[in-house]
């Protein structure tokens, strides 16, 4: 939908019954567009839940002042951003947004090649149950520790194609270093980390995954542990690397450490 589009839905130009059964919504401006549009848009969509915004040049879609009617934002539970070639930030750090962070239940970033972060500092995403990064080459790390703490609710995550990320969880912020204490994924059941070659580890203190049922790691190639502590996966009885699945006769990080080692010594024979 485009800026057109969304003119004619506030001014009440479609029929109501069908805007009443729109559950997503996809913004696609084609031509050069600063400003995000008003969120009362979304008064008059009650029932979508999930908002993509994509292929546009948006210089923000969280801005820095609360914009007038943010309040609709919270009706969203899913928020997908895509092909956003020029964001730097996301804007998800500004104090307005925690409301409308703390409701998501998924959210995707697919191709935003000038990204730098996911959230800068801080930031609850209390409820988020998915997370699928892709093709977003300049991030060097996904969250800080602090974040990665409130991810209480956290089922899956997807991290595919990001050729800059060095780890899944910093213990950076702000310039500070944190302790590195345990971070507990309470409710993480899959974790997929896919052509990921600059990936040392996923964190460098200790990490508990009472439920992580399957993971997957392919062509992280300089991965040699998961995290730099211990760590906890209670249910996990294999792992899938590089297309091999691997029964778990130790821990998660002995495991991994062993499979890059193999990998090392099978390269050197090839040479």
């Amino acid at each position: 939908m485009g800026e057109n589009e969304l003119k004619m839905i506030v001014a009440g130009e479609f029929q109501r019954n069908l805007l009443d059964k729109l559950k997503a919504l996809t913004l696609y401006f084609h031509i050069e567009c600063d400003e995000f549009p008003d969120y009362g848009f979304l008064q008059q969509l009650p029932n979508v839940k999930k908002l993509v915004v994509r292929s546009s040049s948006f210089k923000a879609i969280f801005c820095f002042q609360r914009p007038n009617n943010s309040e609709h934002l919270l009706q969203l539970k899913q928020l997908r951003l895509e092909s956003l070639g020029e964001r730097v930030s996301i804007g998800l750090q500004n104090s307005w947004t925690e409301p409308f962070v703390k409701n998501l239940e998924t959210f995707e970033v697919i191709s935003c090649s000038s990204l730098e972060n996911l959230v800068s500092c801080k930031v609850s995403f209390s409820n988020l149950i998915r997370l699928k990064v892709e093709s977003c080459n300049r991030l060097s790390y996904l969250f800080t520790s602090s974040t990665a703490e409130s991810l209480a609710q956290l089922q899956k995550i997807e991290i595919r194609m990001c050729g800059s990320i060095e780890e899944i969880v910093s213990n950076k912020e702000e310039g500070e270093k944190l302790n590195e204490d345990e971070i507990i994924f309470p409710k993480l059941t899959h974790l997929i980390l896919f052509m990921l070659f600059k990936l040392r580890r996923f964190y460098g203190g200790s990490l508990s995954f009472p439920l992580l049922e399957k993971l997957s790691v392919l062509n992280c190639n300089k991965m040699k542990i998961l995290c730099g502590g211990t760590i906890k996966t209670d249910k996990l009885s294999e792992v899938t690397i590089n297309y091999k699945t691997i029964s778990l006769e130790t821990n998660l990080n002995t495991t991994v450490k062993k499979q890059f080692e193999k990998k090392q010594l099978e390269k050197k024979v090839c040479v």
